[in-house]
Parts: C-alpha cells; sequence; structure tokens
C-alpha cells in the first residue's frame, strides 16, 4: 500500500533471501577489514621501533575492538533506522482527511475512511454495488466528475469526484476520493446574491437620487415659488393702494406668505438633514422625528431614547438616525402596525443599541426585499456595526441594531 498513485504498480518490498545476502556481504567486508588491519599490525611490528610498536598496537586494538563489537552485535539491533511505510501509515494518513477515500475490488470494499462512513455510509466489507453511483460517474468523466450525491440520512450534497486504478495489497483495485462541496456552493450562492442586491442598489440608487432631485425642484417651483411670486403680486398692490385699510391688508397678506414660505423652507431642510441632529444630538433629532412622524396617525407610539454616555460620531450619529427613520416609515406606511417601539440606549458591551419593534403584518425573510432593507444594512456595514432584521408573516418585525460610539473629537 506504500504506493498508491493510479497507474503505478508498488516497488515490491525485499524479500527475505536477498536481505540475508545483503547482511553475509557486510559481515565479509568487515572481516577483510580486519584481516587487512592485522597483518599492516604485523608487518609494522617486524620493521618499526619498539615506541612506534607501541602505539600502533594500541591503534590496532581499538580499531579491532570496534569492528569485532560491531560484527558480534545482536541481530535485534541491525534494524534499518527507516522503516518502510506500510498499510497502517497510510490508514492513518488517510483517516484524518477531511475528504472520503475508497478503495474497492471487483466484490468489495476494501477500504473506506471515517469520511466515507460519514458522508456516504460506506465501510470497509460492503459490497461493491454499493459504489456503482460513483462508478457510473467515474465512466462518463474519467478524470474529474462533479456529482449529486446523497448522505445516509437524507439529503442531497454536491460533491467533486477523483478516481483511478491502484493496487492494494497485490491485488488490481479501483480509488476513489470524494470531496464534499456545500460549503463552498452555498458560499458561491451567498457571494451571487450579495452581487445581484449591490447591482439592483446602484441602479435603485441613482433612480431615487434623481427622484430626490425632481421633488425637490417640484417643491421650490410649485410651493416656494408660486409663493414668492404671490408676495410680489400683494406688494406691487399695496403700492398701488391709496386706501391704508387695504394697504394694510396686503401687507398682512405678503407678512402671511412669507411665514408660510419660511415653514415650508425649514421643512424642506429637515427632510434633508435634521438641524436637531448638529445642534442637539441623535436623542433629540430621534424624538422630534418621531413626533412628526406619528402627530396625525391613530398608530401608538412607544418612546424610550435614552441619553447616550457619550455623544457618537457624525458617520454613527447619521446611520442610526436613518436607519431609525426608515423603520419608523416602514412600520407606518406597509406594516398596517397598531403599535411601534423606538428604544435608543447604550448597549453593555459598548456603543449604542437602537431597536424598532412594530406588531404589523411583518414578512418573509427569505424572500424578495425591498431597497430599504438593503440600504440599512448597508448604513450599518459602512458605520462598522451591525444590523439584524427578525420578522415572520404575522408576527411583526423587529430591527435591531449595534453601532460603535467613539467620542467625537474635541
Amino acid at each position: 500500500m506504500s504506493n498508491m498513485e493510479a497507474g503505478k504498480a508498488p516497488i515490491p518490498p525485499a524479500s527475505v533471501p536477498v536481505r540475508r545476502l545483503q547482511r553475509q556481504h557486510r559481515v565479509l567486508l568487515r572481516v577483510c577489514g580486519l584481516v587487512l588491519a592485522m597483518a599492516f599490525l604485523f608487518m609494522r611490528l617486524v620493521a618499526g621501533s619498539a615506541s612506534e610498536n607501541v602505539m600502533f598496537i594500541a591503534v590496532a586494538l581499538t580499531v579491532g575492538g570496534i569492528l569485532i563489537g560491531w560484527l558480534c552485535r545482536p541481530s535485534g539491533m541491525r534494524q534499518d533506522p527507516t522503516p518502510p511505510a506500510g498499510p497502517s501509515s497510510f490508514r492513518q494518513i488517510s483517516d484524518n482527511l477531511p475528504d472520503a477515500v475508497i478503495i474497492a475490488g471487483a466484490d468489495q470494499v476494501l477500504y473506506a475512511n471515517a469520511s466515507a462512513g460519514r458522508m456516504l455510509g460506506i465501510r470497509n466489507g460492503m459490497p461493491a454495488t454499493a459504489l456503482s453511483e460513483l462508478r457510473a460517474a467515474r465512466t462518463q468523466q474519467p478524470s474529474l466528475a462533479r456529482l449529486l450525491l446523497h448522505h445516509p440520512c437524507g439529503g442531497a450534497f454536491q460533491a467533486s469526484l477523483s478516481a483511478g486504478p491502484v493496487v492494494h495489497e497485490g491485488q488490481a483495485a479501483e480509488r476513489f476520493v470524494i470531496r464534499d462541496l456545500s460549503e463552498l456552493e452555498q458560499g458561491r450562492a451567498a457571494l451571487a446574491a450579495s452581487n445581484a442586491e449591490l447591482q439592483a442598489m446602484a441602479g435603485r440608487l441613482f433612480s431615487l437620487q434623481e427622484d430626490e432631485r425632481r421633488s425637490i425642484s417640484r417643491d421650490l417651483h410649485d410651493d416656494i415659488g408660486q409663493a414668492i411670486t404671490a408676495m410680489k403680486l400683494a406688494a406691487f398692490a399695496a403700492r398701488e393702494e391709496e386706501l391704508a385699510e387695504r394697504r394694510r391688508e396686503d401687507i398682512d397678506q405678503i407678512i402671511e406668505l412669507a411665514d408660510s414660505t419660511v415653514i415650508r423652507l425649514r421643512n424642506l431642510s429637515m427632510l434633508l438633514r435634521p438641524p436637531q441632529l448638529d445642534a442637539l444630538g441623535l436623542e433629540a433629532a430621534l424624538r422630534w422625528q418621531a413626533g412628526m412622524l406619528f402627530r396625525s396617525t391613530p398608530v401608538e407610539l412607544l418612546l424610550d431614547v435614552r441619553t447616550l454616555s457619550q455623544r457618537p460620531g457624525n458617520e454613527v450619529e447619521q446611520a442610526c438616525f436613518r436607519i431609525a427613520q426608515e423603520g419608523l416609515t416602514n412600520a407606518l406606511r406597509h406594516a398596517r402596525a397598531s403599535q411601534v417601539s423606538l428604544l435608543l440606549q447604550d448597549a453593555p458591551e459598548g456603543g449604542l443599541h437602537l431597536r424598532v419593534i412594530d406588531d404589523g403584518e411583518g414578512f418573509d425573510p427569505n424572500g424578495p426585499r425591498g431597497l430599504g432593507m438593503i440600504v440599512m444594512r448597508e448604513r450599518a456595514q459602512s458605520a462598522g456595526g451591525r444590523l439584524r432584521i427578525e420578522t415572520a408573516p404575522g408576527e411583526g418585525t423587529c430591527i435591531d441594531l449595534h453601532l460603535p460610539c467613539p467620542a467625537l473629537p474635541h
């Protein structure tokens, strides 16, 4: 099992006679070395002086002792330091793999790792007919196949299959490696949905921008422009009027038109950005916005806006205000709610916590989402926060927002 690559024959381990012959060659070489050392020692004793003979005798005895000790060591010590890898090491590796590894013979499954049992319910010793689906996929795509498989407990999943021939314990077999692609496919689907949402939001934002400009232009032309024209006509009439009482009436009309024009301009400015948000902060702006939206509706408003421990930055303030504005507007226009609650407070883990809850109709969270929901989520993410929307048909809606609250720079 040391060679599991497809199409390659395994390298057989050395047989016992071959190993015995190799051991005999090593013994013979050591004996020859010992004989040569003794011959050299004898020649040196005959030709050399006494002091030199003593030194060479010591060296020869040392070398001879080392060779004799190596030659006569126990057979249990003469082992290869790196034994060849066997089937047990392969099983240890494959049992820890997340992919399913299966080796099948003609009649039965010869080996299946733990992932194969968990993923497909295939175990050692099962009949080879359990692999009919894998073999059919291999026949259609010999190199790499993507197919739909089924868990043993039910449910299908996308998988990739790699298969090929292999030799297992001396017999021809087939190797199957299966990888579960469920998480990859889910991530790909989520990415595609997110890209579609971003493209839809980009198109809708452009149209909304044009609609907003058109609305501001219409308000300026129809309301403000007509009021200024009326004031101009009243001023001409007052200038030509001879009677003081009629002149006073014209002047009073001018003053009344001027007051109403100022109110219209203030309302238009507040729609673009409420001055309370800059002058008084987020808490006052939310109280004002909620009061303006619910002052002429029968829907009950439960307002719980608490003073924050510190004022957040401009980006966080604007994101929180716009998300609360969108949530309250949606509750009035679409939810058909009888009660809406707004909560603003410090979050226990730091930052601020906003919650908008209504008892209206709710909606399917897995269904198509409007642009308002997408924009709220994008606002929260751009400010470094997180937004959670809990809803169900007939169960109302809860918009839960957490935003960081860094202190304003001095």
